[in-house]
C-alpha cells in the first residue's frame, strides 16, 4: 500500500528563529522560575563554577610544570611547589565530587521539568473546546506534542545550564587566546562555526520530517491501536486481517526510515566536513604554540595551558554550537506546545456569562437554527426550530445523519450554531456560564468513557464533586439495571474494571452501557440527554431502565435518541427529523394517526417482533 507524506511549510534558519528562541527560553524560565526558584539558581551556579574548573585545573598545572622546571636537580621542595601541588590535585579531585552533585541536580530538574510540562499540556488539552479536538487541521499539532513535547522541552530547559558552561567556556579561552596572540582566536572562530551552521539544518530537516508526516504517523498509532485493544485484535484475527494490517504498518515504517537514514547520511558527511575545519584551524594555533615555545618565547608550561585552553576554546564552541543546534531543533517542538498552549476557542466566551438558577429546570428553546461542522458548507442543520419545555420527554427519531447527535452537540454547547439561537430560559446559550450549564446536564453519548476504576468508583464519575456516596452508587446502579451483575461480581462494587491492572475485569459490551447510565443517573441532573442509552442493552432491562426514566421527577426534562421506537413512544413529544429539518412531530398517537414516516417506520419495526 503506498502511504502518502504530506509536506508541511519548511523552516528555514534565520534571525527570526533565534529571536523564537529567546522568546521561548524566556518564556520556560519564567515560568518555572515562580515555581522553583532554588533549583535553577543552584543549577545556574553549580554550572558557572563547573565552567571554570578546566582553566583553574590547567592553570594549575602549567605553574606546577613551570616551577618543576626551575627546581630539577636542586632536591628541595619548596612551599610555592608544595601549594601548586595541593592546588593541582584540588582541581582535579573537586570537580569529580561536583559532576555527582550536577547530575543529581539535573535528574531532580529533570522529574520537575515532567510533572509541570506534562500538567501543562495535559491541562490545557482538557480546557480546549472539543470542536478544536474534531478539527483535522489542529490534529498534526497534537500529533507533534504527543510524540515530542514534554522531553523536547525538558531537553530545551536543561540544555540552558549547560549552555551557561559553554559559553563562560568559550569566553575565559577567547580572553587567554585573545592575549596570548589575537588573530589566533578568529582562526579558530571561523573553523568551528561550520558547526553550528550544520546543526541548524539537520535541526530544521528533522522539524520537517516531523511535521511533513504527521497525519501518517497519527496512521501508524491507529493501526497499532488494533494489536493492543482486545476487541479490536479478535476482529483483526478473525477476518483473518492482522498479515494485511503488518503490511501497511511496514510500508509507514519504510517510509520513515527512509527518510530519515537519508536525512543522517547527509549528516555524517557535513560533519567529516565540518570536523576537518575545525581540526585544521586547532593544528594552526597548536604549531603557532609550538614554535613559540622551541624558540625559548613560551615556557612548557604556559604552552601546556595554552594548548589546554586552544581544547577548551574547541570544547566550548563545539559544545555551544552543538547545543545551541539541538536548542534550536528543540525549539521548533517547544513553539508547537506553546502553540497548543496558546489556541484560542472556537467558542467565544464574554468573561461576564450568566450564572443559571439552579433551583428549577430551564426552558429550552432552538430559534431558527442552521448549522455546518467548520470547514464545510453542508447545512446539518436547517432552519431547527423547537421548543421544549421543563420536564418534558422529548424524543428525536430518523435516519443516520438526519442531524440528531448535532442538536446534543449543539445544545452541550460543543458548537455554536451557524445562524439562529439556542435560549435557556430566554437568554443566548452563547451568554450563558458553561459551567452552570453542565451543572444541570446529565448526559450519555453513544461513545462513553470505559473508566478502570472500581464499579462504585466509575458510576462515582457522574458527580465527583461532593465525596463519593455508595448508597447514592447503588442506587443508580439500581436504576441502570447495573446492579443486577455487579452483586455477583466477586468484590462487587470494589471490582476492579479492567484487566490492564490487578484483579480487574472486563464487563461485557452492555455491562460497560449499564455503567455509563448508572453514572448519569448518578449525576441527578435536571436535563438528561441520553443518545441510544439501551443499544447494547437487552429487551428486559431496556423496559426495565425506561420505567425508572418514566418515575423521574415531574420537573426533570429527558431528550433522547433513538433508533428502536418501541423505547420513544412513551415520551410526549416525539420529533421526527429528516435532512436537518423537522418533517413530523407529536405524541406517538398523533404521528400514528397522521399516517406519515414514523407510523411507517413504527409498524415496519414492529413486524419484526411480531
Amino acid at each position: 500500500m503506498e502511504i502518502e507524506t504530506i509536506v508541511t511549510e519548511k523552516r528555514k534558519p534565520s534571525l527570526a528563529i533565534f529571536r523564537e528562541m529567546a522568546r521561548n527560553t524566556m518564556r520556560i524560565t519564567g515560568m518555572l522560575w515562580r515555581e522553583s526558584k532554588g533549583k535553577i539558581m543552584a543549577l545556574a551556579g553549580l554550572s558557572v563554577f563547573v565552567a571554570l574548573l578546566p582553566f583553574i585545573s590547567s592553570g594549575a598545572l602549567a605553574l606546577l610544570i613551570n616551577e618543576l622546571v626551575n627546581a630539577v636537580g636542586s632536591h628541595v621542595f619548596t612551599s610555592s611547589l608544595v601549594w601548586l601541588i595541593v592546588l593541582f590535585l584540588a582541581a582535579s579531585i573537586i570537580p569529580q565530587f561536583l559532576l555527582i552533585w550536577q547530575s543529581y541536580l539535573d535528574r531532580v530538574f529533570w522529574f520537575f521539568l515532567q510533572e509541570k510540562i506534562e500538567l501543562l499540556v495535559i491541562e490545557r488539552r482538557g480546557a480546549i473546546d472539543l470542536a478544536t479536538h474534531e478539527n483535522p487541521k489542529q490534529n498534526d499539532l497534537f500529533q507533534k506534542v504527543n510524540e515530542n513535547g514534554v522531553w523536547r522541552v525538558q531537553n530545551f530547559t536543561d540544555r540552558q545550564f549547560y549552555l551557561i558552561q559553554n559559553i563562560l567556556q568559550v569566553i575565559i579561552a577567547g580572553i587567554v587566546i585573545f592575549f596570548s596572540k589575537w588573530w589566533l582566536l578568529p582562526v579558530l572562530l571561523v573553523g568551528t562555526l561550520s558547526e553550528l551552521i550544520e546543526e541548524i539544518k539537520y535541526g530544521t530537516r528533522v522539524w520537517d520530517l516531523m511535521g511533513g508526516r504527521a497525519e501518517a504517523r497519527r496512521r501508524f498509532y491507529n493501526l497499532r491501536e488494533h494489536f493492543e485493544d482486545v476487541p479490536l485484535l479478535t476482529e483483526l484475527k478473525l477476518f483473518q486481517n492482522v498479515g494485511h494490517f503488518l503490511g501497511i504498518i511496514k510500508d509507514l515504517f519504510r517510509t520513515f526510515l527512509d527518510e530519515d537514514i537519508a536525512n543522517e547520511r547527509k549528516r555524517v558527511w557535513r560533519r567529516f566536513l565540518v570536523l576537518l575545519a575545525s581540526q585544521g584551524a586547532i593544528a594552526i594555533a597548536t604549531i603557532w604554540y609550538i614554535a613559540q615555545t622551541v624558540h625559548g618565547l613560551i615556557l612548557i608550561g604556559t604552552l601546556t595551558f595554552l594548548l589546554a585552553s586552544i581544547s577548551n576554546l574547541r570544547q566550548g564552541l563545539s559544545g555551544l554550537f552543538q547545543n545551541m543546534g539541538r536548542q534550536y531543533q528543540d525549539s521548533l517542538f517547544v513553539t508547537d506546545v506553546f502553540k497548543l498552549v496558546d489556541l484560542k476557542p472556537v467558542l467565544v466566551r464574554k468573561g461576564s456569562e450568566i450564572a443559571l438558577d439552579t433551583k428549577k429546570t430551564p426552558e429550552i428553546v432552538f430559534d431558527h437554527v442552521d448549522f455546518a461542522y467548520p470547514g464545510t458548507e453542508k447545512l446539518v442543520l436547517k432552519d431547527f426550530s423547537l421548543r421544549i419545555m421543563p420536564g418534558e420527554k422529548v424524543a428525536f427519531v430518523g435516519a443516520n445523519g438526519a442531524g440528531k447527535t448535532t442538536i446534543i452537540k449543539l445544545l452541550c454547547r460543543f458548537y455554536d450554531p451557524t445562524k439562529g439561537a439556542i435560549e435557556i430560559n430566554g437568554h443566548d446559550l452563547r451568554d450563558i456560564d458553561l459551567e452552570s450549564w453542565y451543572a444541570e446536564i446529565g448526559a450519555l453519548f453513544q461513545e462513553y468513557a470505559h473508566y478502570n476504576f472500581t464499579a462504585k468508583e466509575a458510576i462515582g464519575m457522574g458527580n465527583t464533586q461532593p465525596p463519593l456516596s455508595l448508597s447514592g452508587a447503588k442506587q443508580a446502579a439500581k436504576d441502570s439495571e447495573a446492579d443486577v451483575f455487579i452483586r455477583e461480581w466477586e468484590k462487587g462494587y470494589e471490582q476492579m474494571l479492567g484487566k490492564r491492572f490487578s484483579g480487574g475485569i472486563d464487563p461485557s459490551v452492555g455491562q460497560w452501557q449499564k455503567l455509563a447510565l448508572a453514572r448519569t443517573f448518578y449525576r441527578n441532573p435536571r436535563i438528561m440527554i441520553l443518545d441510544e442509552p439501551t443499544s447494547s442493552i437487552d429487551a428486559e432491562a431496556e423496559a426495565k431502565i425506561f420505567e425508572k426514566l418514566e418515575a423521574l421527577p415531574k420537573d426533570v426534562t429527558v431528550i433522547l435518541i433513538s433508533h428502536r421506537f418501541s423505547t420513544v413512544r412513551q415520551a410526549n413529544h416525539i420529533v421526527v427529523l429528516k435532512d436537518g429539518t423537522i418533517e413530523e412531530q407529536g405524541t406517538h398517537r398523533e404521528l400514528m394517526k397522521l399516517k406519515g414516516n414514523y407510523a411507517r417506520l413504527f409498524t415496519m419495526q414492529a413486524k419484526q417482533y411480531q
